[in-house]
């Protein structure tokens, strides 16, 4: 019932045809679609297929959604189509496979989407190729991407390996938001209200009372995603939990039951809510830094100082030897930053860079990290900091998650003390 997500794998061979709709060629479509070259055809499903593409004037590579003409052949569908694109063009968050454009050439609605490059979670499933670690980090970002479409009043509704897409960097994007709602029904929509996902991942409720299902459909399916990467098979009917199959953590058991609970108000409520029972198994002291510093300043003004690029430029360093010549931040979520520091004798700087994951001013904020130079991280990681004020200082609290390789951890462990000293000397007043 749902396209493949956009990635480099799984080119299909032949003409793709359903419900009468011949796909056209990358150089037919590329003839339509004057602002794209389209290069190839990624995947196709039920709903119409996946090509990748090139925008030449911004210079990226993008993947084009190309939908059957009979899904829209009535402007109340149309319509609906519309304003469902419009939502998730601003649904920006790292994790999310972000919508760039979307139009009409001809008889063919089409959507212009980040690519990634980078594999399905199905076909890393297929080749058993993921460890209890990469469990441990894909979940977290599964149920960030969720909440953050929750928040926004979209519900997936067809959480899956096939959608979950894993870039080279280990970072995850939860790719076709909204075309299950699309096609399968607006809820303001009586006529519309058909039974929309995928067996085996759809909460009971999809099945049973498709005009009520809720953002906790999203949070059973992400269950059954996290038990099929444990066990490398679907919950059965008869449910057993995950440590019945040898070697598994029993402590993932009650946590993942509890996401696959029939009864959705016994699940979790929010995908926040899974996500903290999860990440107390995720942040083990060889994958995490944990550090305090307590500035004698109020939370809003050090919250600026990780977030406005002319306040970074005074402190963002790990001794007071380097000087930060490079700091560029677009402060939401989504946003970019990068941070370059200059060691002394140094002909360039090291550079840093990433996403905004959430953004809570003046109390939590949360970012990917990955050095960009002297050298590309292989893996990125994760930053989060809480501001909490008392009385007329703020303990700055610094989480930073999901190493692999504790050398690695222990020289940002040594460069975060370094930083955290130079903040509260800055701006302790």
């Amino acid at each position: 019932m749902s396209d493949s997500g956009a990635t480099r794998e799984g080119v299909p061979t032949g003409p793709y045809v359903a419900a009468g709709f011949e796909a056209p060629s990358p150089a037919e479509l590329s003839a339509r679609l004057p602002n794209l070259e389209v290069e190839q055809v990624l995947g196709h499903g039920g709903m119409g297929v996946v090509y990748k593409g090139r925008q030449p004037f911004l210079d990226r590579n993008v993947a084009i959604k190309v939908v059957r003409p009979d899904l829209l052949a009535n402007p109340e569908s149309q319509q609906r189509f519309l304003a469902e694109a419009r939502t998730l063009a601003r649904l920006e968050h790292p994790y999310i496979v972000t919508v760039y454009d979307f139009g009409k050439a001809g008889d063919l609605y089409y959507l212009v989407m980040q690519y990634v490059d980078g594999s399905s979670l199905r076909s890393r499933l297929a080749a058993k190729t993921i460890t209890e670690r990469d469990v441990l980090d894909y979940v977290p970002q599964i149920g960030e991407a969720l909440q953050h479409a929750h928040d926004n009043g979209i519900v997936h509704r067809d959480v899956k390996p096939e959608n979950v897409i894993v870039d080279q960097r280990n970072r995850v994007r939860l790719v076709d938001f909204g075309l299950a709602r699309i096609f399968g029904g607006a809820i303001a929509n009586p006529s519309d209200n058909r039974i929309a996902g995928t067996f085996g991942y759809m909460a009971p409720e999809q099945m049973s009372t498709p005009d009520k299902v809720d953002h906790r459909a999203d949070i059973y399916s992400a269950g059954v995603v996290c038990y099929e990467m444990l066990c490398g098979h679907r919950p059965e009917t008869a449910m057993s939990p995950p440590s019945s199959m040898k070697g598994i953590d029993a402590r993932f058991d009650p946590i993942v039951l509890k996401a696959m609970e029939r009864d959705r108000e016994r699940r979790y409520q929010q995908a926040r809510e899974f996500n903290a029972a999860f990440t107390v198994l995720s942040r083990t002291p060889e994958s995490t830094i944990r550090l305090e510093q307590t500035v004698r300043a109020p939370a809003e003004r050090l919250f600026a100082a990780w977030t406005n690029p002319a306040e970074m430029m005074k402190w963002y360093a790990p001794t007071d030897e380097f000087s930060t010549p490079i700091a560029d931040s677009e402060p939401r979520v989504g946003g970019s930053y990068r941070v370059g520091m200059l060691e002394p004798g140094a002909a360039l700087p090291r550079v840093v860079a990433g996403q905004y994951c959430r953004f809570d001013a003046p109390r939590v904020l949360s970012f990917t990290w990955a050095w960009e130079t002297p050298r590309r991280d292989e893996h990125e990681t994760q930053v989060t900091l809480e501001f909490q004020e008392q009385g007329d200082v703020t303990n700055v609290k610094l989480l930073h998650e999901r190493f692999r390789d504790d050398h690695r951890r222990q020289e940002h462990a040594k460069g975060w003390t370094g930083c955290l000293a130079r903040l509260a000397r800055t701006y302790s007043s």
